[in-house]
């Protein structure tokens, strides 16, 4: 990262904003699973079917997308880290963030799809429980 940033910048310090922002993306997304698996064990199975949660065209395009960086980077990440004398920590780290920011947008799009579907049952919900007052 010297030849990009390093007139801007040392190692050692964006090492470690590198480092700090990779803890705060790991505690968003231990948030974000455990806000999918909440909402996955409460979304009523029986009401919806897997056409509504992967219908959506533009959200299966960024998820696949989201996936492919996620990976490619990780590949990146371990590629380089085995030709351990040709580049430094802070390009691994640098790869390791992308990684892990491909995968956490992944994780909120489904945060955000499973989110509608519960909104979703519950406007049902309250709309079937308005008619069987009639």
């Amino acid at each position: 990262m010297d030849k990009l940033i390093g007139s801007l910048i040392d190692d050692l310090s964006l090492f470690r904003i590198i480092q700090t922002i990779i803890f705060i993306l790991i505690l968003f997304s231990v948030y974000l699973g455990v806000q999918i698996t909440l909402i996955w064990t409460f979304l009523k199975k029986g009401c919806t079917n897997s056409d509504d949660i992967i219908s959506n065209k533009g959200s299966f395009l960024r998820n696949t997308i989201f996936i492919f960086i996620a990976g490619f980077f990780m590949l990146l990440h371990e590629i380089f880290e085995g030709f351990g004398e040709n580049a430094d920590d802070t390009t691994y780290e640098f790869f390791e963030l992308v990684a892990l920011l491909g995968l956490v947008l992944f994780m909120f799009e489904w945060y955000r799809i499973l989110r509608k579907l519960k909104r979703q049952q519950k406007a049902d919900n309250k709309q079937f429980t308005s008619n069987l007052m009639k």
